[in-house]
């Protein structure tokens, strides 16, 4: 892939280095598909995946804070994104590591939709289901206790559990107020555009009735 360096991690169980690809340019830079979930799909723009599985010792571990990694600047392919399944054993190994396992857990349900995207439900394994809905829920307890809330990913998970009660009552709690101090939140990580008062105040309602809409939607990512 162009446009991209590479991270030296190393395996916290064995020692092993291991490079994992970044894109060097910014997401909003190029041809992307941002879906309901916050994923973010290109074949022009890519992220390291969190969970990482280390070469030599086949143990999981999660991806170190990018300001402590070794930087080249060579083009790399592999970003250390995992399979659904392989996710899924993940999850088992780092259950109660933290920030580990609620990234193994994030990192599942954006594969699991990716997976079964465009699926009925009556095509989908009853285990599979049954698991995704355990770790959404699981999810959303996390999240819910979160000192920074995670909004998007709330609301999504919420609608696709069906929660259509507490649905409301998250957006309810969405003030003005309120979502400038979440996007002030997110700009300290994200590196959002600066806005005007203006700005802000249109952003706050296309987002409310992005959600809005959101009731009437198919309980499957779509595309934003």
């Amino acid at each position: 892939m162009e446009n991209t360096s590479t991270y030296l991690v190393v395996c916290p169980h064995c020692g092993a280095t291991k490079r994992i690809a970044f894109s060097n340019i910014r997401w909003n830079k190029v041809n992307y598909t941002f879906w309901s979930d916050s994923r973010i799909e290109s074949t022009e723009w890519c992220e390291p995946a969190w969970t990482q599985l280390c070469p030599s010792c086949n143990r999981f571990f999660t991806l170190p804070p990018k300001s402590s990694l070794k930087v080249e600047n060579v083009p790399c392919e592999d970003t250390g994104a995992l399979s659904y399944q392989t996710l899924k054993q993940a999850i088992a190994e780092l259950s109660g590591e933290m920030p580990a396992e609620p990234n193994a857990r994030l990192e599942a349900w954006w594969a699991y939709n990716r997976q079964y995207a465009g699926m009925t439900k009556a095509e989908i394994p009853n285990e599979e289901k049954d698991f995704n809905r355990s770790n959404m829920e699981w999810l959303v307890d996390y999240l819910s206790k979160e000192t920074q809330v995670s909004y998007s990913l709330l609301f999504e998970l919420q609608r696709l559990l069906g929660n259509i009660d507490e649905y409301k009552k998250l957006l309810d709690s969405l003030t003005f107020e309120r979502f400038c101090e979440w996007r002030n939140e997110r700009s300290q990580t994200e590196d959002l555009p600066k806005l005007d008062d203006e700005q802000i105040r249109h952003r706050y309602e296309q987002f409310i009735e992005e959600k809005k809409k959101a009731f009437d939607k198919p309980l499957k990512p779509y595309k934003q």
